[in-house]
């Protein structure tokens, strides 16, 4: 799993942690549209002509219309010890896009607290 850390510089560092834990609330509502590969029918044994074949690619076109469905973008996200003070898991390995998405929302959030931060995404 790809995790980005915050390590947060300087006080208040409770209302900074809180302020993450509002970020990861928000976060964890976001979801995208993925694409998935359980609803795909497979072709039987049984088909036998070329008719059979034909009318399976049919219904593949009408199935894959129904196969999309919504995936949480942030997995888990929790404060920390050790190295770092709060973490974000990703579903799947983020792009530069919904990193710089999570900047923001973390920039927002720790503006009025008065703390500095860094962020590690590996």
């Amino acid at each position: 799993m790809v995790k980005t850390y915050v390590r947060i510089y300087g006080p208040p560092l409770m209302k900074a942690i809180k302020s993450l834990e509002g970020v990861a609330v928000e976060m964890s509502k976001a979801v995208e549209v993925k694409f998935s590969h359980k609803c795909i029918p497979y072709p039987t044994r049984m088909q036998s002509d070329k008719n059979d074949w034909n009318n399976y690619l049919k219904q593949m076109k009408n199935t894959y219309r129904d196969c999309y469905e919504p995936q949480k973008i942030i997995s888990d996200a929790s404060m920390t010890l050790g190295d770092y003070d709060f973490v974000f898991e990703w579903t799947e390995k983020p792009g530069m896009k919904k990193v710089q998405n999570l900047i923001k929302k973390i920039d927002d959030a720790l503006t009025g607290v008065g703390v500095h931060y860094t962020m590690t995404t590996e």
